[in-house]
């Protein structure tokens, strides 16, 4: 995993015991599924990713800060495939701690696709519970592999303190 913690030059004429940056933010644009583009100048604070070679799909997880000093998360999931889609899940939080809670309490169930499994009303029993094994089986293994990169990215977050 590999992250990278805030370089942002504090003010220190700052007298409002609020952390100001003076650095230029660059504009940050994240679309989302099912809902408006993210728009917010600011700066990532930390990112993690899960690529292996060997899995067809990964994760990378990111936390900005803005200039106004809210935070946004970004959950993304690539494919190694071009003809699968990749997707953004992003949150506007008013706290680190908050941004920190969506991205640890995200179910990566919600990446499983379902299409494959197109059930049948004819189909014997036998071959619906074999589609429901299958379809649990991914289910288990996008939470573990999402699991591993949340605890791997928390436990450097809090070594970093």
């Amino acid at each position: 995993m590999s992250s990278m913690m805030d370089t942002a030059q504090m003010d220190h004429g700052s007298t409002s015991g609020v952390a100001h940056f003076t650095q230029n933010a660059p504009t940050q644009r994240i679309k989302r599924i099912g809902g408006r583009p993210i728009v917010f100048e600011g700066s990532e604070l930390a990112m993690a990713m899960s690529y292996t070679p060997t899995v067809a799909y990964w994760y990378e997880v990111n936390l900005y800060r803005t200039t106004d000093q809210r935070f946004v998360a970004t959950c993304r999931l690539f494919f190694q495939s071009s003809e699968e889609q990749d997707t953004v899940r992003a949150w506007e939080c008013k706290s680190l701690d908050e941004a920190i809670e969506k991205l640890a309490t995200y179910d990566a169930a919600h990446d499983v696709k379902i299409g494959a499994f197109a059930f049948d009303a004819s189909s014997p029993a036998s071959e619906m519970a074999a589609h429901a094994m299958e379809l649990g089986a991914q289910i288990k293994g996008h939470r573990q592999h999402y699991e591993s990169l949340i605890g791997e990215f928390l436990y450097e977050i809090e070594k970093g303190k």
